[in-house]
């Protein structure tokens, strides 16, 4: 009787381990959102040239400072 009793609760605990794994895949394929749902973005439209943005005239600033005073 004690083997019987044995092989029923190793089998109740390799259940449980496996719900366990099961859920915790299905939580880590959650929570990255899984491989095929990644989105793709295009970086080289989104880049900014900041050469460009970066120049101020500084001598139309200062005489628009002056003229206000």
């Amino acid at each position: 009787m004690a083997i019987f009793a044995h092989v029923f609760l190793q089998n109740l605990k390799n259940q449980k381990m496996k719900k366990v794994i099961a859920i915790f895949a299905i939580a880590a394929l959650a929570a990255c959102g899984g491989a095929a749902t990644e989105a793709t973005t295009d970086t080289a439209v989104a880049t900014v040239d900041t050469a460009a943005a970066a120049t101020v005239d500084t001598a139309a600033a200062a005489m628009d400072t002056a003229a206000a005073k």
